[in-house]
């Protein structure tokens, strides 16, 4: 297992590792990442990975900013915050929807960094892999939506 800490506008830390379900290449939960030993030098799945990693800071930020406000007002700041650091993840687990804008904007940045066009193979994993009850052409129609 390998340890690394990412800051390229965005604080990551970045564990390879093969304690991952099985059929994923990654997996982001709030700022930690992992990634399989295997994948280690593939920046698009790492560009994938934090791309959720933004997603959740941009909650943790408006949570803070919320709790700034409501400081100024009421003595539950500190919910404030910790509804901001969990927005992300629960409207991710709650809404397919939100879900969906998820992965294809991290898909979309994934396939960035490959030379060949994988959407047709991001479309099939997004279809059959995060309970959105939609079809690959519905998937692929969302990753080349501009």
């Amino acid at each position: 297992m390998s340890i690394r800490f990412v800051f390229c506008r965005t604080p990551a830390l970045v564990i390879c590792t093969d304690a991952l379900p099985a059929g994923r290449g990654g997996e982001a939960r709030g700022p930690l990442i992992r990634i399989r030993p295997r994948y280690r030098e593939d920046s698009g799945i790492l560009a994938h990975e934090m791309t959720h990693v933004r997603q959740w800071w941009s909650g943790v930020l408006a949570g803070i900013a919320l709790a700034g406000l409501a400081a100024l007002w009421c003595p539950w700041w500190p919910l404030a915050f910790a509804i901001g650091a969990l927005s992300h993840p629960l409207a991710y687990l709650l809404s397919r929807r939100y879900r969906l804008w998820s992965e294809v904007q991290a898909y979309r940045e994934q396939a960035r960094h490959y030379a060949d066009d994988r959407r047709p193979l991001f479309a099939r994993f997004i279809a059959a892999n995060y309970r959105l009850s939609i079809t690959m052409d519905e998937a692929l129609a969302a990753l080349r939506k501009p």
